[in-house]
């Protein structure tokens, strides 16, 4: 179910009314309805909340993400603005289908809408079936084209269901596309099973552990992913909120210790954004019922604050 952006989230201290070099997010964002917003030129930034948990429910993970899209939202709007640039807040998708994979479908429809109207589109979960969604919108957008997908992630998200679940994203992909390929920064390798890791060499899946990049990003790893860019025609980036160390994002659906820090991803993040194939960001699994301080909404908002252009 489609809902419009709700005004009332967009709020935050006012500097001034009339100088644009003191302005908030929340005083130039533009509310639309994605349905009826068509522009002749591709241009400024789209968000597009994904107001779902139920695949984490399904994952047996800890629910509470659907807050997630909401909770960013107020974040971001108190951060100033530096770039030039416009944002279009299209409001959220709820889930209201009997299954997950309908509203999957339903919010790639909506999500392929936006990828025509802007040059960056912000998917912001919800649990991490916002990848599955994701895809099936660049598909939509894209329908020849050779699809990079890369993740930063603890996990591979590449179980085996008969449906789809907040860990099953990226198998769905791979299995049922043989012109996308997947590579996933920030595995722990604890938190994965050996089936896993049998499953990733069996589809030649391309990863980088936790360890290999928890203090700085080798040369040699920046080259892979410069080097699965180039291979590709289109890039879709997402970002699952559990990657990162529980002490700077506590409310998650799965938290980690010793995870990434957030300076490791937005350094990693830079290799991919701006990129003239990337098309779509997701970020998932920010859980407000179990933030602190609103630690992990804030660094979610500052994300997006790095990305926009």
């Amino acid at each position: 179910m489609y809902k419009q952006a709700n005004p009332d989230l967009w709020q935050g201290r006012i500097d001034s009314e009339t100088d644009e070099s003191q302005f908030r997010h929340f005083q130039t964002i533009e509310l639309k309805d994605i349905n009826e917003t068509k522009v002749d030129k591709k241009a400024g930034t789209g968000i597009l909340g994904y107001a779902v948990d139920k695949g984490v429910e399904l994952n047996n993970g800890r629910v509470g993400a659907q807050e997630g899209p909401d909770a960013v939202r107020k974040a971001f709007g108190n951060l100033s603005v530096l770039t030039p640039c416009p944002v279009y807040d299209y409001g959220n998708v709820y889930h209201d289908h009997d299954h997950l994979i309908d509203t999957q479908e339903e919010y790639a429809e909506l999500a392929a809408k936006m990828f025509q109207n802007h040059n960056y589109s912000f998917l912001v979960g919800g649990g991490h079936d916002i990848a599955y969604a994701q895809y099936l919108a660049m598909r939509k957008a894209y329908p020849d084209s050779s699809i990079g997908v890369i993740n930063i992630d603890a996990h591979f998200d590449t179980r085996k269901a008969d449906s789809s679940t907040s860990g099953t994203s990226f198998r769905q992909i791979l299995e049922g596309d043989d012109n996308a390929d997947y590579f996933v920064l920030g595995i722990q390798s604890a938190s994965n099973t050996k089936s896993l890791f049998d499953y990733a060499e069996e589809r030649g899946i391309e990863y980088v552990t936790a360890d290999e990049i928890l203090h700085e990003i080798s040369p040699t790893i920046k080259d892979k992913i410069d080097h699965f860019i180039n291979r590709h025609d289109v890039i879709m980036f997402t970002i699952c909120m559990d990657v990162v160390d529980s002490a700077f994002a506590p409310g998650v659906s799965a938290p980690v210790v010793n995870g990434l820090t957030p300076h490791i991803i937005l350094e990693l993040s830079r290799r991919i954004v701006g990129h003239p194939k990337l098309v779509s960001i997701s970020v998932a699994e920010t859980n407000p019922l179990y933030d602190m301080d609103n630690r992990t909404a804030k660094l979610v908002a500052l994300f997006l604050h790095n990305f926009i252009h």
